[in-house]
């Protein structure tokens, strides 16, 4: 069992872990940035898994078994502190304004607009009924996070305020501390509970969703409570409190880490509060406030297992954390302490967002056309999965580059003709409005394209880490707010451009340190490719040839040593000059290829950008099909062994 576990993130999901933690023998440390900027400070305290109608069948169990979780849990605090949680199961009414198709739903009852006037009289004229989930209710956040910290601190947890973390040092798959603006912190195991800034620490696709919220208070005139039911409009809801104040919520933005509130997210909340319970017109405005929901992709939460033995994920709960805190304590407690990973956390992995079954899938080959005549798609079996850098998952093995075009036009054409998903920008050139340059960050699609910031024009590894953290900020610019990735160059060779070993390898610790997911270019040199695996580089990018020179394969030897020994992906960068070529690397067993030159300035760079495409495709299935072995004599492949002669 695990008895020294260190906490990243002081929020209602790190101060819950914390305690269940230290119930079951742990010895628990807290670092925590601002108590009071959790997203669990800011949330209304729903606990709807009913009401919010949500469709995930796994996500639904867990809101469910969390909820079902909540008054002994709630109990069990109020012993260890004396203190109220606020836990009130008042169940959920959602009005609506139009009748719906379907009057049956699971765990739900229809009232008609005369019922659901009883159940809650005063609701606006345009209520024709609504659904009563009398399983759902609430709890009050602000009060529940203090109690949590109350809990956590009479149980003797550590809590180590202002800290704010710069990143996590992690070496052969471990993490072996945490750097702060105080120090490093050491630990036997670690769990990440940050929320939204999940991703300034790990290339996990975390963003920051933006909810603007109110409250009214119940005047004194008002002799008793008005509401005693959560009111679930649309796009709107009213959460009453036992103490007369009226939480309405809550806006959805994506607007990253935006603060303040505005006129307009105010104004659509009490427009739409109003029109659902008109009384509240002349209710006084209590307080506003803002605050940021951590959400993945899939708006799902990440829990469970990392790349790293003794680091643990619980984050990205979007508007679900308050709800699923005392299942998420329980499951990650369970699985630190006792090694139990519960079969629901399966579907919560952070792989999911990187990773397809590596099993033996079809693949399919597309029709060609060979003089006139077409050849059929068809499909075979070969046992292939997805690029997988940093956690996230790519599709093309193919990575292009956006310099030495003769235009943009002609850059645009050929990234779409590569199929690439990943395209390197040269963070200085961009900055620079460098000639072939201006417009880039216009020019492509950065919604679908994965940006690779480049140190291009580095000459020392603190120029590199200076640059690095520039393009961090680019790729932020441009809507990749989860984007971590670099790659790394340090060239002070102006004539041949090869790059600086020692130069690489310490910028590239110090990103590492700082969560970038490096991917650093290097001479194919099987002993610093190894280093930099140790150190926490995504990738290694040994070169074929020297940059731009278009020789092909001039380091096949060591590019060969270099896939033997690797355990993170390998992508064969610079000299690549021909398809043919291209092939011949992924065959020797290349994850990736990195191609620029060879495209752009070739006579029609988006035709070569295709076949370039092709080649890579080539050379994937064929080393993934097994050539046959080389013979140092002839064999026949029409046999006469069984023929008739004579």
């Amino acid at each position: 069992m695990t008895n020294d576990v260190l906490i990243i993130g002081g929020g209602i999901i790190g101060l819950a872990c914390g305690v269940e933690l230290k119930l079951r023998g742990a010895n628990v440390t807290v670092l925590c940035r601002d108590f009071t900027a959790a997203a669990s400070h800011a949330a209304a305290g729903m606990l709807a898994p009913d009401a919010e109608n949500i469709t995930n069948e796994a996500m639904l169990t867990l809101c469910r078994r969390s909820r079902n979780l909540y008054l002994d849990w709630t109990e069990k605090l109020t012993k260890l502190t004396s203190l109220n949680t606020g836990y009130w199961p008042c169940g959920i009414l959602a009005p609506v304004y139009k009748q719906p198709e379907n009057k049956q739903y699971k765990n739900a009852n229809w009232l008609d607009k005369h019922t659901i006037n009883q159940y809650q009289p005063d609701l606006g004229a345009d209520v024709v009924g609504g659904w009563w989930y009398p399983e759902d209710g609430q709890v009050d956040n602000r009060v529940l996070i203090k109690v949590l910290r109350t809990a956590a601190e009479n149980l003797g947890v550590i809590f180590e305020d202002r800290i704010t973390v710069e990143a996590i040092s992690q070496q052969q798959g471990k993490v072996t501390s945490i750097q702060t603006n105080a120090g490093l912190f050491h630990a036997n195991h670690y769990l990440l509970a940050t929320g939204a800034w999940t991703n300034q620490l790990l290339p996990l696709p975390m963003r920051p969703r933006k909810g603007q919220m109110l409250s009214l208070r119940v005047p004194d005139f008002v002799t008793e409570l008005p509401l005693t039911r959560i009111l679930f409009g649309e796009n709107i809801y009213i959460v009453p409190r036992r103490n007369r104040s009226i939480i309405i919520g809550a806006t959805s933005e994506d607007v990253g880490f935006t603060a303040e509130n505005t006129p307009k997210g105010i104004q659509g909340l009490l427009q739409s509060a109003i029109q659902l319970y008109p009384q509240l017109e002349n209710y006084p405005l209590q307080e506003l406030w803002w605050g940021f929901r951590p959400t993945t992709p899939d708006e799902l939460p990440i829990l469970g297992n990392s790349h790293c033995d003794n680091l643990t994920l619980a984050t990205g709960h979007h508007r679900n954390g308050i709800l699923l805190t005392p299942i998420t304590a329980t499951l990650i407690a369970d699985l630190i302490c006792e090694q139990k990973a519960d079969p629901l956390l399966a579907n919560f992995h952070y792989s999911r967002f990187s990773t397809v079954s590596s099993t033996t899938t079809p693949m399919l080959i597309p029709a060609t056309i060979t003089n006139g005549h077409r050849t059929p798609e068809f499909q075979t079996t070969v046992q292939d999965s997805p690029l997988i850098i940093a956690g996230k998952s790519f599709k093309s093995r193919l990575m292009t580059g956006t310099g030495k075009y003769r235009n943009i036009q002609e850059m645009q054409q050929s990234v779409a003709a590569s199929g690439c998903e990943i395209v390197t920008v040269a963070v200085r050139r961009v900055q620079t409005n460098a000639p072939g340059h201006e417009g880039l960050a216009e020019a492509l699609d950065w919604s679908k394209i994965w940006m690779l910031p480049n140190t291009a024009g580095c000459q020392t590894a603190e120029e590199a880490i200076r640059v690095a953290r520039l393009g961090r900020e680019m790729a932020k610019l441009l809507g990749q707010e989860d984007n971590n990735f670099v790659k790394l160059e340090v060239i002070p060779d102006a004539k041949y451009l090869l790059p600086d070993p020692i130069g690489t390898l310490q910028a590239a610790e110090q990103l590492v340190k700082e969560g970038f997911a490096v991917l650093p270019y290097i001479n194919a040199d099987p002993m610093l490719a190894k280093r930099l695996e140790e150190v926490g580089c995504a990738t290694v990018m040994p070169l074929a040839a020297p940059i731009g020179s278009g020789q092909g394969l001039k380091t096949t030897a060591n590019i060969r040593i270099i896939i033997e020994n690797a355990k993170i992906p390998v992508v064969v960068d610079a000299g690549i000059g021909a398809p043919s070529q291209a092939a011949e690397a992924m065959e020797l067993g290349a994850d990736a290829l990195l191609i620029n030159s060879a495209i752009a300035l070739a006579e029609n760079a988006p035709a070569m950008a295709y076949a370039m495409n092709l080649a890579t495709v080539a050379g994937r299935i064929a080393y993934l099909s097994g050539r046959m072995p080389i013979k140092e004599y002839a064999s026949a492949s029409s046999p006469v062994t069984g023929t008739i002669t004579g």
